[in-house]
């Protein structure tokens, strides 16, 4: 996958944060952690190293100075749709031989890990 979002300017991981602000414009750092399971800190470092690089902007709420909310620049908007294509393409590759029930069974499978993780 990352020589597919590498070339975008992405980091393994990061993609998953351009791809989560751009389906939930104006989300917080608490809400992509919770969503994304990942670490406050990494949320943190991901998104300052993803501001820098013109994918993401911060703004204040207006009802609450204290909030911060993001959403994608237009340079992250002009590579998100890149991001989703090199997941779906990666997804029919890794599902390559399976048949339409296999694939179902191995999706339903691993939606299960994934919604027992702390």
């Amino acid at each position: 996958m990352q020589v597919r979002v590498g070339p975008l300017g992405l980091y393994l991981g990061r993609d998953l944060l351009l791809v989560d602000v751009h389906r939930h414009p104006g989300t917080t750092r608490a809400e992509l952690v919770k969503r994304l399971g990942f670490e406050q800190p990494t949320i943190a470092k991901a998104i300052t190293r993803m501001e820098r690089t013109g994918f993401v902007e911060r703004a204040a709420d207006p009802g609450d100075r204290r909030v911060t909310r993001l959403r994608l620049t237009a340079q992250g908007e002009a590579v998100v749709q890149d991001v989703i294509d090199a997941w779906a393409d990666a997804d029919r590759a890794s599902t390559t031989g399976l048949t339409d029930a296999e694939t179902r069974e191995l999706t339903r499978l691993l939606h299960k890990i994934r919604d027992k993780r702390p």
